[in-house]
C-alpha cells in the first residue's frame, strides 16, 4: 500500500499540506459488478441505466467526485480483477435475475465479488435482484441465502417478488428489500434515443429453442418454430412489414438461422431479418426503429416500454407474468396455452397499438427505478465525503490487526511514524511489541476517548467490524480499513489523497 501518494508540482513531488487537501474531494469510487460483455444485451442494459443512474443522482446530489467502473462477474476469476473490488468504496450488483441457482452459476460468480467484498469491508448494494426460487436443500441457494447474510451485504431491492424473497433468502438477514422498477426503464435516456413514430414494421423477437422447456414450460423447440412460422405467415398475408431479430445471445441467434430454414426463407435472410446486435445501444437502435413488438426476451419488452413501443411477450417466466401485471399490460403478456392461436397474437398486437400504455405508468416506474439507487446511494456518498473532510490530525491512529511483516511492499514508515499502537484478538500477540509499539488486546478500543482505528488487511473486516461496532464505533466515522484509510487525511498536516486532482 502506497500511503505516499503526492501531488508533483512543477516535475518536483511534494506532499499535500492540509490546507491544499480540503481543496480536494478523493473519488468516491463505485464499482458495478454485472454482466457487461453478456452477449444477452438485455443485461448490458440494466448495468449501463444503473451507472446513467448513479450519475443522475450524484448531480441532483451535488457529488462531483463519483468515480463509476465496472467489472463483469464472469470474467473476474484472477486476482488482479478482483483487487477492483478491494479498491473501490461501493459494490453494486445492478439489477437482473442474479437470485437464481438453477440455470446459471451466480451463486460462485457472484460470491467471488462478495467474499472480498467482506474482507476488506466494502459495503455492497444489490440492486432490482430478479428473484427466481428458493430450495434450501441446493448448494446453490444455500450459498446465495449466506451471501446475502454476510456483512458487507448493506441495502437490497428487488424488481419482482419482494415479498417471497424476504420469507425465504432475507428470512435470517438484518436486510429487508421492497419492490422497485428495472433500471432499464431508463433506457431511452441512458442512450438518447428514441422511438420512430413513422416506424411500419413490427419487430419480431425470438430466442432460443430450449428455453421455455428449461423453465418447465411444455414448448419445445419444433412448437416455437411452428409458432413464429405462423406469425410470419399472417403477418405477411395482411401485407404487414416485419424483422426477425434477437437480444444477441448465441444461442437465440442460432434458433433464428433455424427459423429461417423451417420457413424456406434463407435467401431472404437480409430483407427479413436484423444481424446481431453488436452492442447494448445497437440492440436499443432496433428496437427504437419498430412500431411495435411480440417478443420472448423480457428485456426487449422492457426497452420497447421504456420507448413508448406497444410489445406482446410469450411467458416462459413467472418474471414477465409479473411484469406485464406490475405495467398495466397483463393481457399482452400470453400464457403458453395461448401461443397456437395466431389469430388471438395478432389481435392482441393490433389492440396494443392502438391504445398504447396508460399515461403516468412509465414515469412511475422510472420514478421508482431511480429513487431505489439514490435512497441508498447518495447519504452513502455524502456521509463518506464528510467523513473524508475530516482533520484526523489530532486523533490517535490505531492499526486493528499486525501488518504482513513478510511483505516487500509493506510501508514501514507509515507503521513507525503514524500508529500509536495496535490491537489484536490474538493471545498469543497481546504484550508483544510491533515496529517498537505494543500490542494490546482489543478491549483497549473500551476507552472513552476513541482513537480512529484502520483494520488491517491481513485480517477480515467481518469480526473487527462486529467488535468496534460493540464498543459503539461507528464505521468510516471511527475505522476503516486500511486500504480505504489511503483517501482519509493522515496525521501530522500532511494529506495524502488517490490520484489527486485540483479543482
Amino acid at each position: 500500500m502506497n500511503t505516499n501518494k503526492k501531488l508533483k508540482t512543477n516535475g518536483i513531488s511534494k506532499p499535500l499540506t492540509k490546507e491544499q487537501g480540503f481543496d480536494f474531494e478523493p473519488d468516491i469510487k463505485v464499482l458495478i459488478c454485472g454482466l457487461m460483455q453478456c452477449r444477452n444485451l438485455g443485461d448490458v442494459v440494466i448495468s449501463d441505466c444503473v451507472k446513467y443512474l448513479l450519475k443522475k443522482s450524484a448531480k441532483k446530489d451535488g457529488l462531483d467526485n463519483v468515480k463509476i467502473s465496472t467489472l463483469d462477474i464472469r470474467r473476474q476469476k484472477d486476482k488482479k480483477s478482483l483487487n477492483r473490488v478491494r479498491n473501490s468504496d461501493l459494490v453494486i450488483f445492478p439489477g437482473g435475475g442474479f437470485i437464481k441457482y438453477k440455470a446459471e452459476k451466480f451463486p460462485l460468480e457472484m460470491g467471488r465479488v462478495t467474499d472480498r467484498a467482506e474482507h476488506y469491508g466494502i459495503p455492497v448494494m444489490y440492486n432490482a435482484m430478479g428473484f427466481e426460487g428458493f430450495d434450501f436443500e441446493n448448494e446453490g441457494c444455500a450459498t446465495l441465502k449466506a451471501m446475502l447474510e454476510n456483512v458487507a451485504s448493506r441495502y437490497i431491492t428487488c424488481r419482482d417478488f419482494s415479498d417471497e424473497l424476504n420469507k425465504t433468502y432475507l428470512k435470517d438477514c438484518s436486510l429487508s428489500s421492497l419492490r422497485v422498477a428495472d433500471p432499464a426503464m431508463w433506457t431511452s435516456e441512458t442512450y438518447k434515443i428514441k422511438k420512430n413514430p413513422q416506424s411500419d414494421v413490427v419487430g419480431l423477437g425470438v430466442a432460443r429453442g430450449g428455453l421455455f422447456e428449461d423453465h418447465g414450460v411444455p414448448v419445445s423447440k419444433e412448437d416455437l418454430l411452428l409458432v413464429w412460422s405462423n406469425i410470419v405467415k399472417a403477418l405477411e398475408k395482411e401485407g404487414i412489414k416485419y424483422k426477425l431479430f434477437t437480444n444477441g445471445l448465441r444461442q437465440d441467434e442460432e434458433f433464428l438461422t433455424d427459423l429461417l430454414a423451417y420457413m424456406g426463407k434463407e435467401e431472404e435472410r437480409e430483407e427479413i431479418s436484423l444481424p446481431s446486435a453488436e452492442n447494448a445501444r445497437q440492440l436499443v437502435e432496433y428496437i427504437a426503429g419498430f412500431r411495435s413488438l411480440i417478443a420472448c426476451r423480457m428485456h426487449a419488452n422492457i426497452i420497447a416500454f421504456s420507448l413508448g413501443i406497444p410489445s406482446v411477450a410469450f411467458i416462459w417466466n413467472d418474471k414477465l407474468r409479473f411484469f406485464g401485471e406490475s405495467i398495466g399490460c397483463k393481457e399482452r403478456y400470453l400464457e403458453y396455452t395461448q401461443l397456437n392461436d395466431t389469430e388471438l397474437i395478432l389481435s392482441t398486437l393490433k389492440k396494443a397499438e392502438s391504445e398504447g400504455y396508460e399515461d403516468g405508468v412509465l414515469k412511475r416506474e422510472k420514478d421508482s427505478a431511480y429513487k431505489s439507487v439514490r435512497a441508498f446511494f447518495s447519504p452513502f456518498a455524502k456521509e463518506l465525503s464528510e467523513n473524508r473532510s475530516r482533520d484526523l490530525s489530532k486523533k490517535k491512529l490505531v492499526c486493528y490487526g499486525l501488518p504482513n511483516l513478510d511483505s516487500p511492499k509493506l510501508n514501514d514508515d507509515f507503521f513507525k511514524e503514524n500508529i500509536a499502537y495496535f490491537v489484536s484478538d490474538d493471545k498469543a500477540l497481546v504484550g508483544t511489541k510491533c515496529f517498537d509499539k505494543p500490542v494490546y488486546s482489543s478491549k483497549k478500543l473500551r476507552r472513552l476517548i476513541k482513537p480512529f482505528v484502520i483494520v488491517s488487511e491481513t485480517l477480515d473486516y467481518p469480526d473487527c467490524y462486529k467488535v468496534l461496532c460493540k464498543y459503539k464505533y461507528k464505521e468510516k466515522f471511527d475505522f476503516t480499513n486500511m486500504h480505504s484509510y489511503t483517501r482519509y487525511v493522515f496525521k501530522k498536516g500532511e494529506i495524502f489523497l488517490d490520484e489527486p486532482k485540483i479543482k
